[in-house]
């Protein structure tokens, strides 16, 4: 199994920092291969431009980048997200990295009566976040963009059959210990 980990969060110093270096231990652990793709370390550009836009219905990929980051994704089975939820959903900088990644021709195709996904090759995808609001607050009050939209929507009609979402809520309450119990749970001790 080959994971592809796909990082969005600017500080280094971030609890969502923390989170994908207990996943990149317990991979190097558990002698699993992976990839890590940084989106803000790697300076990866999320809006599409008027030339990108011009040739999007085709599947063209003008970014050097985009073309690295489908490269990763299509040697992956296994895709892990990390980032924190911004207003009760995903940072700007991730739905653009998705916008201009998942193109047509590479992740699906259109079948007139909506998209079929062709990542069916990606067996699970997992999203780990952190939030100032309450897990179920999230859930019941502000939509579930997260589970709903992102895992059984735009995972789904990409061809990607199950995911699993756990996110580290009250980040802004959490004690010390509550953070450590977190990533000792990700990185499998």
């Amino acid at each position: 199994m080959s994971t592809l980990i796909v990082y969005c969060h600017p500080y280094e110093q971030s609890f969502c920092h923390a989170m994908l270096d207990a996943l990149c231990e317990r991979c190097d652990r558990e002698d699993t291969p992976y990839q890590v793709i940084d989106l803000y370390a790697d300076g990866f550009d999320p809006v599409l431009s008027r030339a990108e836009l011009a040739v999007y219905g085709a599947g063209t990929a003008l970014d050097p980048l985009v073309t690295r980051c489908q490269e990763l994704i299509a040697a992956s089975d296994r895709l892990v997200f990390i980032f924190p939820i911004w207003w009760n959903d995903m940072p700007a900088m991730l739905k653009g990295w998705l916008d201009k990644v998942l193109l047509a021709g590479f992740s699906w195709e259109p079948t007139g009566a909506g998209l079929k996904g062709t990542l069916t090759y990606i067996t699970s995808a997992e999203v780990y976040t952190a939030s100032s609001n309450p897990t179920e607050f999230i859930r019941e009050r502000t939509g579930d963009a997260i589970q709903r939209m992102f895992i059984e929507g735009t995972l789904w009609q990409l061809g990607i059959p199950s995911g699993v979402w756990k996110n580290f809520g009250n980040m802004d309450v959490s004690t010390e210990e509550e953070r450590k119990a977190f990533l000792r749970h990700l990185s499998g001790e």
